[in-house]
């Protein structure tokens, strides 16, 4: 299954099919701390078919299980919550996920599992629209 991901990801109800699976180290402000970068994809930035699914989570180095976890979008407690933020796309219509979590599984190499728990998606700039993303991926983000 090399390069392979499978995928069963859903916006509002709507099939999203990511053509490109991508995670990269990402920076963190704090000692002791690393950061991943997730990007799953399909189109062309600013067009009309363009869709994309974008967040960071941040873990201690001392964790034994890092990167794996429960990460929560928006606010938590410090110290006691792990945390993500990141973003939806869809054409030229933006979103930031606000609202609970993405079950992050480590498999080994470029390989991860993500379950996407009803995350929220809000508009951006706020206009009240709020797009509900779930469903999980698996496989090779290379």
């Amino acid at each position: 299954m090399s390069g392979a991901v499978d995928s069963n990801i859903l916006v509002d109800g709507a099939a999203f099919v990511p053509t490109s699976f991508k995670v990269v180290n990402g920076t963190s402000n704090q000692p002791g701390e690393a950061s991943l970068v997730f990007s799953l994809t399909k189109g062309t930035l600013n067009t009309a078919g363009y869709e994309a699914l974008n967040f960071s989570v941040k873990f201690p180095t001392t964790s034994s299980s890092a990167p794996n976890g429960t990460y929560e979008f928006g606010i938590g407690e410090i110290a006691t919550t792990l945390f993500a933020n990141g973003s939806y796309a869809k054409g030229t219509s933006y979103y930031s996920l606000a609202g609970y979590s993405v079950k992050v599984t480590a498999l080994g190499g470029n390989k991860y599992r993500l379950e996407f728990q009803n995350i929220e998606a809000v508009s951006m700039p706020i206009s009240g629209t709020t797009k509900i993303i779930s469903g999980y991926c698996e496989g090779d983000f290379n």
